[in-house]
């Protein structure tokens, strides 16, 4: 009987190929988001209140 091929995985248990088709569906929209200034500034002030909101977590877990 022969054997399934087997697909690689990453750690998420997606396969491979589906992980390669998300990624040429999403870079060039990220490329495109990322290419204006007013759409960088955003991005960094997203990443500045996520930063700011997992500090804060780990803040109020080791205040309790």
């Amino acid at each position: 009987m022969p054997r399934k091929k087997k697909i690689p995985r990453n750690d998420l248990g997606i396969p491979e190929y589906e992980m390669e088709s998300l990624a040429r569906i999403l870079l060039p929209i990220m490329q495109e988001y990322l290419a204006s200034e007013e759409e960088r500034r955003d991005y960094a002030e997203w990443k500045a209140r996520k930063n700011d909101g997992v500090h804060n977590a780990t803040d109020k877990e080791t205040t309790e």
